[in-house]
């Protein structure tokens, strides 16, 4: 029965939400924002949301389902890497800077404390560490969720969408490597690093062989569904076993197993309906029960105040990276904008690089409650701002 409520409360609703609203508030937002919701009520009129979830196998699904996601967004990047080169050496520096902007600035602002307690890190945590989470999710660029926004983009649109794609992939993958970074040195302060005997060695083996077979795994491999989907769960497995092991995250494994697996079997899989798979039926479960995790009482006014002033510092940087070093010399400032607004959207990438924090201990509930507040507020305004700028842009021209 609680996995009966579970399912109605945090899958079913969130897409029939989706499909009465036709789509204008993303699928992304709207099971976390469900929990939340639950999570605030409960704590404003006291009752017991635990009534409403997560049940047992609830959990296990959508954990199930955000492993996959992740992988997906993995694929996606291997599939995508041979576009990178077409973005020539200013679209690279579009999107170095693009990161390194949104980054410097959330850093600075959580290193100052300029916010008191709202981003205040941890007890017994390096506040290099946690500032450097905090501007690590200021500066992301959700690939996944701009996959789906590109693909409803009208024709004359989607070039400027494939743009932000390719720089969004660069984006992507920087941000996985940073978490791994930063966890790793989490580790290492605790002193807990390599403290597993011959497992971490075993862990390191298996990321050098998947560095090593490549494309030879699938000379030999029928050309049949089964045998991909097969290849790629023992990619997905042995990615999430390897950085358990090493102390990292089992996303990051997921995330680093689809960057990793043979770009032929990553076409095989096909990373884009995996990931809407994933999105739809298993992974709202996953989003939902990390807002109905979040304590109601840490969503003030006061947090909320910070979450709308930390996203516009996000977005300015982010739209200012863009006009300072555009992907291509004589991009017009209109379409600068629009690519920045694109570029400025967190998605699910940001709730998932938090939750990975969160757990790891970088960052504290209240932290991760502004975070997720910042990532719904960006991902849902993403599509109008767009088409606002768009449609200003397009009466400039006329005029």
């Amino acid at each position: 029965m609680a996995f009966l409520v579970d399912l109605v409360c945090f899958l079913l609703v969130p897409v029939l939400c989706w499909r009465l609203a036709r789509g204008a508030v993303p699928m992304a937002v709207l099971p976390i924002l469900t929990g939340l919701a639950v999570a605030i009520a409960a704590d404003r009129f006291g009752f017991d949301k635990s009534v409403l979830g997560p049940s047992e196998w609830g959990e296990t699904l959508g954990w199930l389902g955000v492993l996959a996601l992740a992988f997906s967004a993995g694929l996606e990047t291997r599939v995508s890497a041979g576009e990178a080169s077409s973005l020539g050496r200013r679209g690279i520096g579009t999107a170095l800077i693009a990161l390194a902007l949104p980054f410097a600035v959330g850093f600075a602002v959580a290193f100052s404390g300029a916010f008191g307690s709202a981003l205040a890190g941890p007890a017994g945590v390096s506040p290099l560490l946690s500032a450097g989470a905090i501007g690590l999710c200021l500066a992301v660029s959700a690939l996944p969720v701009l996959v789906g926004i590109v693909r409803e983009l009208p024709m004359t649109d989607r070039p400027l969408g494939n743009v932000s794609l390719r720089i969004a992939a660069l984006d992507d993958a920087m941000l996985w490597i940073g978490l791994a970074l930063l966890l790793f040195l989490h580790r290492g302060e605790e002193g807990t690093l390599f403290s597993g005997g011959l497992a971490p060695i075993g862990a390191v083996a298996v990321f050098a062989a998947m560095i090593a077979a490549r494309d030879r795994v699938v000379r030999h491999m029928p050309d049949h569904i089964a045998a991909s989907a097969m290849l790629g769960i023992a990619y997905l497995a042995a990615g999430a076993w390897a950085t358990t092991v090493l102390g990292l995250h089992e996303l990051l494994g997921a995330y680093f197993a689809g960057v990793l697996a043979p770009k032929a079997l990553a076409e095989r899989l096909r990373p884009e309906t995996l990931g809407k798979v994933a999105l739809f039926g298993l992974s709202p479960l996953f989003f939902a029960h990390r807002g109905l995790s979040i304590d109601g009482a840490v969503v003030t006014a006061g947090a909320l105040g910070v979450a709308l002033i930390l996203l516009l510092l996000a977005g300015v940087s982010k739209l200012a990276a863009v006009h300072i070093v555009p992907p291509e010399m004589h991009m017009p400032a209109n379409e600068r904008t629009r690519l920045g607004l694109l570029l400025q959207c967190k998605g699910l990438m940001e709730i998932v690089a938090a939750t990975i924090l969160v757990q790891a201990g970088l960052i504290t509930p209240t932290i991760f409650a502004v975070l997720v507040t910042l990532a719904l507020v960006s991902t849902t305004l993403t599509v109008p701002l767009f088409r606002l700028a768009s449609r200003t842009g397009a009466r400039r021209a006329v005029a």
